[in-house]
């Protein structure tokens, strides 16, 4: 067991590895069961050692709960300088397992839509702790964050903070594109001084990504030529889901949580947050500005009646979530769902259902309008009658003077005159023909209106929502049998289901894949694809950039990850699959018992408006009626 040395002398003795990468790993300490020991790899050491000391001698671990801050330093017993101690971060899992629609079935099982939010929250409080501590964290990406089960927030890899002392500033050398401001995409970033503003754009996407169900926000379809690579969306401002789609040229992906479905201030600060930098007129919103922003959404939310795992702003119409797993046909959350009724309840419903009398058959409406007070004829039909009469005594002047010609000048123009003023004198007197499309106008609205009046009178609309009752009843009353035909089936499928698993557990996140770097793995999620059943389930080259060569090498991975899946026929059928199936006939039962359990109200309001309507006419179906009395007698 290696023996490393504390600033105060203290020998601690390494245990077992808790993590490594490409700096250096991370162990426990016999010792210090509260702590963990960070040693670099050769060569590292001494380009960290003064920033470590730095961050040590500022005591930055005393003043926030959120990060990992070197606490101590460690030297080999020889003096030379190792690595750091720290807190031990046990429970907390990467951010990115879950944002993930797919991995957080896995790790985090239990998360719902408020869940999502409070991780937010506390994501945002620790970047704000961070800057106030005096640091900037620059390399700003989901891999230096984790989450526990209770939404708490940790960031590690502390020792590649940008911090600044009096004397010295310890550069942060490193970043993730996906990431990075426009204004330091392509940057040397050993050369640049970052600032929390630079932060602020990171966070903004890491805070997308945790609202938005892991999408990228300038992840979506170019409408411009060739394809759009996160990177260029980046610099030129396109975020995905702007409402500035005709200077972005982005539609975002299909499938996903609207800009407004965490209320107007959200969406503005996410616009103002991936503003072209030629357009900022400031900073970004700040890491607090976030923190008091998403906790006003927090304080507003409503629990979705039919699933309680869906919280939303209470200013929606309605819960967003049910309508985005109607159109993804999965769940996104654990459902909790709320049944309206119980079994009893449902037959007390029925009762009360069939016992609801239906509306007499409804009269005609003539019947009961009353005649048009004081009809006269108005002011177009008195026109018509005036024109009439010149051209009547026009006609038969024209009449008078035919006869002459025919009779003393010229027989054949005297009888074409004749004919012709007869002709128009016949027609001109016969006003229904002038009324004609103007009465055919009024009729057709008379009879539309007279339609509704039938159906909402009488039975007709009172009917067909009873039926509706009924048959939502029957299939209320088949559930049972159908979830058991739901689990046979299963267990029928248990190879299947088998693959399924083992395939969804290899994350495209986490695989080497050629030419398929971070970039082009936050676009595949964006639009949906996580893991290998993904792939093999659905069409690659449907994402934008993915042409032939690209999907080749992602079906090539996952054809490699089935080959590897060996079945066992002595495993139970899989938990998470019959919870899905439960989880399913228990939103139908909620489903349709909340609307049951309204059903007696609603009938006993169609029948009271079939008396009332009887009682009062609608305004549009007397206006209708009057309009066309009023043009038959314009016309008569």
């Amino acid at each position: 067991m290696t023996v490393v040395i504390s600033s105060d002398g203290r020998r601690l003795s390494l245990g077992s590895l808790l993590g490594k990468g490409g700096e250096g790993a991370v162990h426990h300490i016999a010792e210090a069961p509260n702590l963990a020991a960070k040693i670099y790899n050769p060569g590292k050491a001494k380009e960290r050692c003064g920033k470590v000391e730095a961050m040590v001698s500022a005591r930055l671990h005393a003043n926030s709960e959120y990060v990992a801050y070197p606490i101590d330093l460690l030297k080999s017993q020889s003096g030379e300088f190792l690595g750091f101690t720290m807190k031990k971060v046990t429970g907390f899992k990467s951010v990115h397992d879950l944002y993930g629609p797919a991995s957080r079935k896995t790790e985090f099982p239990t998360a719902d839509s408020k869940f999502l939010l409070r991780a937010a929250i506390n994501l945002a409080s620790a970047v704000a702790s961070i800057h106030a501590n005096g640091c900037v964290i620059g390399d700003i990406n989901h891999s230096g964050i984790l989450v526990s089960n209770q939404a708490l927030v940790t960031l590690i890899d502390s020792d590649s903070f940008q911090y600044r002392t009096s004397t010295a500033l310890y550069r942060c050398l490193v970043g993730v594109a996906e990431y990075t401001s426009p204004e330091l995409q392509g940057a040397q970033f050993d050369k640049i001084d970052r600032s929390p503003n630079h932060d602020n754009f990171g966070l903004a996407v890491l805070l997308f990504q945790l609202l938005f169900l892991g999408r990228h926000p300038f992840a979506g379809r170019y409408l411009g030529k060739g394809d759009m690579d996160i990177k260029t969306a980046i610099r030129d401002g396109r975020f995905a889901y702007s409402e500035r789609r005709s200077e972005t040229m982005m539609e975002p992906p299909p499938h996903v949580p609207a800009l407004t479905d965490y209320g107007a201030e959200i969406g503005k600060t996410f616009e103002a947050a991936f503003l072209p930098t030629s357009r900022q007129l400031s900073f970004r919103p700040t890491a607090s500005d976030w923190v008091t922003r998403l906790k006003a959404v927090e304080t507003n939310l409503a629990t979705c009646s039919a699933d309680r795992s869906h919280s939303y702003i209470r200013s929606l119409t309605g819960c967003p979530w049910c309508k985005l797993e109607r159109a993804m046909g999965r769940s996104l959350f654990p459902a909790q769902y709320s049944p309206s009724a119980s079994v009893m309840d449902i037959g007390q419903l029925l009762s009360a259902i069939r016992g609801i009398p239906s509306p007499p058959a409804a009269p005609d409406p003539e019947t009961i309008i009353a005649p048009p007070p004081n009809l006269q004829i108005s002011a177009k039909g008195r026109a018509a009658r005036t024109e009439r009469s010149i051209t009547v005594a026009a006609g038969l002047l024209a009449v008078i003077v035919g006869i002459y010609l025919l009779l003393e000048v010229q027989g054949f123009w005297g009888l074409v005159l004749t004919a012709g003023a007869g002709f128009m004198t016949f027609r001109s007197n016969d006003l229904k023909i002038k009324f004609q499309s103007e009465r055919a106008s009024a009729k057709a609205a008379w009879d539309e209106q007279r339609k509704i009046w039938l159906d909402q009178a009488g039975p007709e609309k009172f009917e067909r929502r009873k039926s509706h009752y009924l048959t939502l009843a029957n299939t209320h009353a088949g559930l049972p049998s159908r979830e058991r035909e739901k689990l046979n089936v299963l267990e029928q499928k248990k190879r299947e289901l088998q693959l399924v698993k083992h395939m969804e557990s290899h994350l495209i996140d986490r695989a080497k894949i050629p030419g398929v770097g971070q970039g082009r793995k936050a676009t595949l999620a964006s639009y949906g694809f996580e893991n290998a059943w993904d792939v093999r389930n659905q069409t690659v080259t449907s994402v934008p950039g993915f042409g032939p060569s690209f999907a080749g090498k992602l079906e090539t991975w996952a054809r490699s990850v089935e080959r590897k899946f060996v079945f066992n026929a002595s495993i139970p059928t899989d938990p998470r699959a019959i919870q899905e199936v439960k989880a399913e006939i228990g939103r139908q039962r909620a489903e349709i018992e909340r609307e049951l359990i309204n059903g007696p109200a609603e009938l006993r309001r169609l029948a009271d408006e079939a008396v009332a309507i009887r009682k009062m006419p609608p305004a549009r179906l007397v206006d209708a009626y009057t309009r066309l009395k009023q043009v038959e007698m314009d016309m008569s």
